[in-house]
């Protein structure tokens, strides 16, 4: 199953013998990390949000990696579904070390004044809420370990504004928020809670530029004038739940390729330099 990683073998796995919870691991970002996590040694719970079968499939990949894994099903937005995943995680495997938050969804494309209380709500639900309940669920199985990571999957969106994308941007950034406050409370008890923010991610020679001309345009503006992949999302998680990030907590690394500090800056310059050449 190509997860956009390049095919190598690892000589050392930072995660052996520990046990990833990664929610939204049936697709997309999520099963990249979820495999990411198992070459690094860890067994993966693979949780979807109602597709069981995309969720089995990453299981089936995580075995061939040679690791044990299993498929569940869990609505995040509701704290009784979310319980019983964490209890499924446990029972199957005797304990959570790593929880990736990194099932969510957006809103679609509208400017505020289009945006209904009920799309502000849903956005939230999937991307606040959600991170919130699983997190707290998690880390009463950690605090009986005195040891866990949390890993919160948020967005570039969450650290500057984009217009037009409704409640996207703020449900993100208050994950942000609440991945620091997280990192604070639970210290105490051996948890880590940190988080990363995906910039533009597209897997490279998929034609994605001629599906999407308006991201293209948008990603020739970033510094390195390219999306990211896949695997630079799921590494960075990777390094994160590993002790090679032992010292580190209530901290987000983003991952966009310099996009969040140029974004507007990269137009208006690209913008100058075409009007000194029209000058001559």
């Amino acid at each position: 199953m190509d997860d956009g990683s390049p095919s190598q073998q690892r000589t050392m796995q930072r995660l052996a013998g520990k046990v990833a919870v990664v929610t939204g691991g049936n697709k997309g970002i999520g099963r990249s990390i979820g495999l990411e996590l198992a070459r690094e040694g860890a067994d993966v719970v693979v949780v979807a949000g109602h597709d069981l079968q995309s969720a089995e499939e990453t299981v089936r990949a995580v075995k061939e990696i040679g690791q044990r894994a299993c498929a569940l099903v869990a609505d995040i937005t509701n704290g009784d579904s979310v319980d019983r995943m964490i209890d499924d995680a446990v029972s199957a495997f005797g304990r959570v070390d790593i929880l990736v938050n990194s099932a969510g969804g957006g809103g679609g494309r509208k400017p505020l004044e289009e945006v209904t209380a009920q799309d502000w709500d849903r956005v939230f639900a999937l991307n606040t809420k959600g991170t919130f309940l699983c997190s707290v669920s998690a880390a009463r199985q950690m605090k009986k370990q005195m040891s866990g990571v949390i890993i919160n999957i948020a967005g570039a969106s969450a650290h500057r504004t984009y217009p037009r994308y409704g409640a996207y941007g703020p449900a993100k950034a208050a994950v942000i928020n609440f991945t620091q406050q997280a990192s604070l409370e639970w210290a105490t008890y051996g948890i880590r809670v940190n988080g990363v923010s995906p910039g533009p991610i597209r897997d490279p020679e998929t034609g994605w530029q001629e599906r999407e001309p308006e991201l293209a345009k948008e990603v020739q503006l970033l510094p390195m004038q390219r999306a990211g992949t896949r695997f630079e999302v799921s590494r960075t998680v990777a390094f994160l739940a590993s002790d090679d990030a032992g010292y580190i907590t209530g901290q987000m690394i983003i991952v966009d390729g310099g996009g969040v500090n140029t974004w507007y800056l990269s137009a208006s310059t690209s913008r100058r330099d075409k009007e000194k050449l029209s000058w001559g």
